[in-house]
């Protein structure tokens, strides 16, 4: 089962738990598709830490030696 790693904690709970909360009422269609394939065990959702997610590389501008991190940790450093 392939799996998802997410370096927040709010978007993982939000992902697992289907209730509704009224700070959550923006929450996109993208958000019910992840429970509805969580729900069919179609994948798995963990905690990454943020230091070790190299998709930050893609998401956010960074100093250099964190760059330098996130792309060997995608194996092309």
């Amino acid at each position: 089962m392939p799996v998802l790693h997410c370096d927040s904690q709010s978007a993982i709970q939000l992902a697992k738990n289907p209730v509704f909360h009224a700070k959550t009422k923006h929450v996109d269609v993208k958000c019910h598709f992840i429970r509805e394939v969580l729900e069919d065990k179609r994948l798995q959702i963990a905690k990454i830490h943020t230091t070790e997610n190299p998709a930050d590389l893609l998401t956010k501008g960074l100093p250099s030696k964190r760059f330098a991190h996130c792309r060997a940790l995608m194996g092309i450093g």
